[in-house]
């Protein structure tokens, strides 16, 4: 598809025979052309007064001749009364009445089969047009784009490219919910999960450095003279008088020995030296002699084992006093000095009990009598961990920068959070973000932790912050209540999330950083490259796999003594056929009709049973094989929808025909009426003898039912050869032949399920629309609403332009309107 703009250009389609000149405006008015030079669009006016002429004109002439008989004031039957819509004013205040009445017809629910007056193929596709056009008066809008989480998936991929690390990480993450069918947005966040994801893969990659911490005495918290005394910044030494203690906190990174260096001295005073008990949280793990003197203090050192994490670190004066013993008077030791004076001879000093603490408490305020008090003084503390773990790839990758000699920690810290953050919020961060993340390497770092360990704590601050964990706008200041278009880098991680589940890659960055991504002609080459990459088989993994049923297979409920072969292998067997048939269709941009039927398919030695071609395809390995049988090829008839269509033990044709009706042809029948048994259990008796298809035929008769079963039923009835697995099968459990065949409404009658796919594969414009609405809704992530649903009328109309083509498709949705653009509500 060529994009002329920003917009989806459409066509009008052909108009059948027989269609006069309004039927002409009003198709005109449904599929104006759009940005192509010299064409006008109609106005809003325009567009209304030919959808109100249309509905005077011809629809309200259709609703008199083949619904009002049933459903006027009198009988409304359903609870519809198209006599109350009499006006055409009227009939555009009822846009759900008009949907329901346009599935009725499509359907051929309504008219019911008994009327013998029934309207035309070409008056049942003038209302559905008109019914469209009503559509279009929506006014045009983007619709509300609420700010997400990352799915489980996407977190994990997220996670993956960013750091590296195995996906498996968030395997423990709460389950995803489902929103519009589609796995993209999850439980409520439980941050403890998340932390401890963080915790995980930071420690797994970046390996911390060497601790090696210093601090001058005065630095630290003390206790001098039973008085607590706070460290300074600025302090120098601690110099105790007798008893005193410092105190200083060790963040031991690992497991290991350190190395604690005290630099201090001490006057001598008695025969013993002054020494200093060294604690671990409280416990003595050795002793330190200080020999030094005052004017020259020595380093004394100490090796001690710690496991990692926090550690206090006590330094306490084991011997803060002396015991001094008072002279003997002994007149014979006494020195004359001068005529009737003596010099007494020097006190003997009694040192204290060795290698403890003295008889007064650390906290005394003073020496007692017969006591000296020590002077010992502190200058430095050291601590030296063991050595560092050399640092891996990804730690090289991820700590852009290092402190060193012209590089200060602060700033290598901020060189490593604009990096980070850069990736991690897939847009470039702003500076208050900046220093948030800064004042939490700060605060790591003011608690003496290692580099690494205080820039591990800023990156998983941003793991585990918003603007990581959520797809955020970026709007201009002042926007709220406006349309605005996406910003560039929203942009790039929308279209990335949609087809790889993961976050841009440096090229779709750069393009964000430069301001040309939504460049029509760039988004389209981009769309282009990453379905080409490996990563965009997420696609088939987030939407792909939901849209078939196929996401169900591994839990699915199997009677496996009937079904032997349905193993956890087969299981994965079925889903990888599955996506490598929606991969191949993807990235070899083939037409849309092969997921309905197509001549080939992809089979390992397991999933050959199935197809019967086990003597041709042995071992683990998938191949590519062509199919001979007609009845095979397509989604319609592998063998993962059909067991996920199935019961456990038996088929199920109303499961089957309701997958086909409302996952490939778009339409929704209503659900079941409440309290209808099983078929087992209905008319026990007259049904025991019956096979599944009688039974079913007899269900039909309660008229509470035919509506629903005369569509559902000839649709599944059709799949019948297919069993519970998708093995071929030509007769049922009861030992009958398989009776395949029926009609759809139209006159449209099969006998294989060959014939079903061709009738069913017709029907490519209803294909096509499904499928770019579950897709538009995908892409969304939301339900679709008001214009919305012209913009998929608009995607599937350009997509058939292009020969159904699928990375047309993919393409439409990616330049549409509210892919482009979002309404601000905050």
């Amino acid at each position: 598809m060529v994009v002329q703009s920003r917009r989806c250009r459409t066509v009008a389609p052909a108009l059948p025979a027989g269609r006069g000149p309004l039927a002409t405006i009003l198709i005109a008015a449904l599929f104006p052309l759009r940005a192509v030079a010299g064409a006008a669009e109609p106005s809003t006016g325009d567009t209304r007064q030919a959808v109100l002429s249309a509905y005077e004109q011809q629809v309200h002439p259709f609703l008199k001749t083949y619904c009002a008989t049933c459903h006027n004031a009198q009988k409304h039957k359903g609870d519809v009364d198209f006599e109350s819509v009499a006006g055409a004013e009227a009939a555009l205040a009822k846009p759900a009445l008009w949907k329901t009445c346009a599935e009725k017809l499509a359907t051929r629910e309504m008219p019911p089969e008994k009327e013998r007056k029934q309207p035309s193929d070409a008056e049942r596709g003038v209302v559905a047009a008109w019914v469209r056009s009503v559509r279009r008066l929506s006014p045009r809008d983007p619709g509300v784009s609420a700010i997400r989480r990352l799915s489980r998936a996407e977190y994990a991929n997220s996670l993956h490219d960013l750091l590296g690390c195995d996906p498996q990480v968030a395997a423990e993450l709460p389950a995803d919910v489902v929103g519009e069918g589609y796995n993209n947005s999850i439980s409520p966040l439980l941050m403890e999960k998340y932390l401890l994801v963080a915790d995980e893969v930071l420690d797994q990659l970046i390996k911390p450095d060497q601790l090696m911490l210093t601090w001058r005495a005065g630095q630290l918290d003390a206790i001098v003279g039973a008085q607590r005394e706070e460290g300074r910044p600025d302090g120098a030494e601690r110099r105790f008088t007798g008893p005193g203690e410092v105190t200083a906190l060790i963040p031991a990174p690992v497991d290991g020995t350190y190395t604690i260096r005290v630099k201090a001295s001490a006057e001598k005073l008695g025969r013993d030296p002054a020494k200093l008990a060294v604690r671990i949280d409280g416990q003595v793990v050795g002793e330190l002699k200080i020999t030094a003197a005052p004017k020259t203090p020595a380093v004394q050192t100490l090796t001690i084992k710690l496991a990692a994490g926090k550690a206090r670190l006590s330094l306490l004066m084991a011997n803060p006093y002396v015991e001094v013993e008072a002279p003997k008077k002994d007149p014979a030791a006494q020195v004359v000095t001068k005529p009737g004076a003596t010099k007494p001879k020097p006190p003997t000093v009694t040192p204290a009990k060795p290698g403890g603490v003295t008889k007064q408490a650390a906290g005394a305020a003073g020496a007692g009598d017969g006591q000296q008090l020590r002077i010992v003084t502190i200058e430095d503390i050291e601590v030296l961990g063991p050595p560092g773990a050399l640092a891996s790839p990804a730690q090289r990758r991820l700590l852009v920068a290092m402190p060193g000699k012209d590089v200060t920690k602060t700033e290598a810290a901020r060189r490593i959070a604009q990096a980070f953050a850069r990736r991690a919020f897939r847009r470039p961060p702003a500076a208050d973000e900046i220093e948030v993340l800064m004042s939490v390497f700060a605060l790591a770092d003011s608690q003496d932790e290692v580099f690494t360990e205080s820039v591990k704590l800023m990156m998983k601050a941003v793991l585990v912050s918003p603007q990581f964990l959520f797809i955020t706008a970026d709007d201009p200041p002042g926007t709220s209540g406006e349309i605005v278009p996406l910003g560039d880098h929203q942009l790039a991680s929308r279209l990335s999330y949609l087809l790889w589940a993961t976050m841009p890659d440096d090229e779709l960055s750069a393009l964000a950083d430069d301001g040309r991504l939504h460049q029509p002609a760039l988004l389209a080459q981009q769309v282009r490259r990453l379905i080409a990459d490996p990563r965009s088989h997420a696609l088939f993994d987030g939407f792909g796999a939901q849209w078939l049923g196929l996401d169900r297979l591994a839990e699915l409920q199997v009677d496996e003594k009937k079904f032997p072969l349905m193993t956890k292998d087969l299981r994965k067997a079925m889903y990888a056929e599955a996506s490598m048939l929606f991969e191949t269709i993807m990235r070899e941009d083939r037409p849309l009709g092969e997921f309905i039927d197509c001549d080939y398919t992809f089979v390992n030695g397991l999933l050959a049973k199935v197809y019967g071609l086990d003597d041709t395809v042995k071992g683990p390995q998938f191949r590519k094989v062509q199919l001979i049988d007609g009845n095979r090829g397509g989604v319609l008839t592998m063998p993962g929808v059909m067991a996920v269509t199935s019961l456990p033990n038996r088929t199920s044709p109303v499961k089957r025909g309701r997958w086909v009706l409302e996952q490939i042809l778009g339409q929704n029948p209503p659900p079941p009426p409440m309290n209808v048994p099983p078929l087992e259990k209905q008319n026990g008796t007259e049904s025991a003898g019956l096979n599944l298809r009688k039974r079913t035929e007899r269900h039909r008769e309660d008229p509470a039912c035919n509506g629903c079963h005369r569509v559902l039923d000839p649709i599944g009835f059709g799949l019948e050869n297919f069993d519970a697995i998708g093995r071929w099968r030509d007769r049922d459990d009861t030992g009958g032949a398989v009776d395949a065949t029926g009609e759809l409404p139209g006159k449209a009658v099969f006998r294989t399920p060959q014939d079903l796919k061709k009738i069913i594969g017709a029907r490519k414009d209803d294909f096509c629309r499904t499928l770019s609405a579950k897709l538009l809704a995908y892409a969304l992530c939301r339900h679709l609403e008001g214009y919305d649903e012209v913009v998929a009328d608009e995607i599937a109309a350009a997509t058939a332009k292009d020969g159904y083509r699928f990375q047309s498709l993919i393409t439409a949705i990616v330049t549409s309107y509210p892919f482009l653009n979002r309404h601000v509500t905050h």
